[in-house]
């Protein structure tokens, strides 16, 4: 059971050919692979991050943006998998399962996705954002590392490359908080914690994307005073 790219860790996003070498190992033992795409799911791509890194599991799990904010969840799989669940020796249960105002939610999203480029027009903005908080750090010499997809991204304040929970030691948490809190006060409302990323959603245009970039740089210069 893997979450594809870190939903926690700024976004991280897995080392070349790492999710297929799991894939190789579950195949080769027989192991069931499971993905927890409950972040990841229709925000990444239509496919999630299955389709974004082209590794397939038995099981994936979905749920936050499959509602576009209405309490949903879902999981699906291969069907050798979901032939078990229901069939007597898998029972699966939940007190609001099936509920009417939430299937109509995802089924609304679904058909928005299918139907326009939504996610793949997103991922243009978001690289705009990126880029242009890199450019804002770099300019005020301040050492960083970006992470993530540009649907879910985020940035580390650190010398050291950090590649897994352990090395979030080296983030500079302080300097991060003041220019969280900074934004805060002029308008852009971000998590003060940078293990949590900056999730891109439809409403947010190129003009609140440049806001941002501008009261962002503003932040930045004020916690370095």
């Amino acid at each position: 059971m893997i979450e594809p790219c870190l939903g926690n860790i700024a976004g991280l996003e897995p080392s070349d050919g790492y999710l297929a070498h799991l894939r190789k190992l579950c195949d080769g033992y027989g192991i069931v692979m499971i993905f927890d795409e409950v972040k990841t799911g229709f925000r990444l791509s239509n496919g999630g991050a299955r389709e974004t890194y082209n590794v397939i599991p038995d099981i994936s799990t979905y749920a936050k943006s499959l509602g576009n904010g209405y309490p949903v969840a879902a999981f699906g799989g291969s069907k050798d998998v979901m032939s078990v669940v229901g069939s007597g020796n898998v029972t699966h249960a939940g007190t609001f399962g099936a509920n009417g105002c939430s299937m109509a939610a995802a089924k609304a999203v679904l058909d928005i996705l299918d139907s326009s480029p939504v996610l793949a027009d997103l991922a243009k903005r978001g690289e705009h954002l990126k880029a242009g908080l890199d450019k804002v750090l770099t300019e005020a010499d301040i050492p960083h590392q970006m992470s993530g997809h540009p649907n879910m991204q985020g940035f580390l304040l650190t010398e050291t490359p950090i590649k897994e929970v352990r090395d979030l030691v080296h983030h500079d948490a302080d300097m991060y908080l003041k220019i969280m809190t900074h934004l805060y006060e002029n308008g852009i409302w971000a998590e003060d914690d940078a293990r949590e990323p900056w999730f891109l959603c439809e409403a947010h245009t190129a003009e609140i994307i440049d806001e941002t970039l501008n009261k962002f740089e503003d932040a930045v210069n004020a916690a370095k005073d």
